[in-house]
């Protein structure tokens, strides 16, 4: 991988006090590879709590175009995921986004 061509994204979640991750983690954080030249996502690491739910994030996230909609992550993780996670989980990619698309902007300027 040529490293001029990647930007690190990480979005971040306050995890809820009521979820078992909260003992290791208070924010969940998705931290994403993007190839400048496409907006794919090509390598994802979180710091979910097992190694179950990091896989299943990478595996939702690869291959992604981040300057894409959304909306199908989010209602796949309501679809998939039935844990106190799941509010985090949105929120931290959500946020990820957000801050690739503002560096979109910043960076046509």
């Amino acid at each position: 991988m040529d490293i001029e061509h990647h930007l690190i994204v990480v979005g971040y979640a306050k995890v809820p006090a009521t979820s078992a991750s909260r003992a290791a983690h208070e924010y969940l954080a998705v931290s994403l590879r993007i190839d400048r030249r496409t907006g794919r996502v090509v390598q994802v690491d979180s710091t979910a709590v097992t190694g179950l739910v990091r896989d299943w994030i990478a595996e939702l996230l690869l291959d992604r175009d981040l300057a894409a909609d959304i909306q199908p992550i989010v209602e796949q993780i309501d679809r998939c995921y039935l844990g106190h996670g799941a509010g985090p989980i949105k929120q931290a990619i959500v946020d990820a986004c957000r801050r690739y698309a503002t560096h979109r902007k910043e960076d046509a300027s």
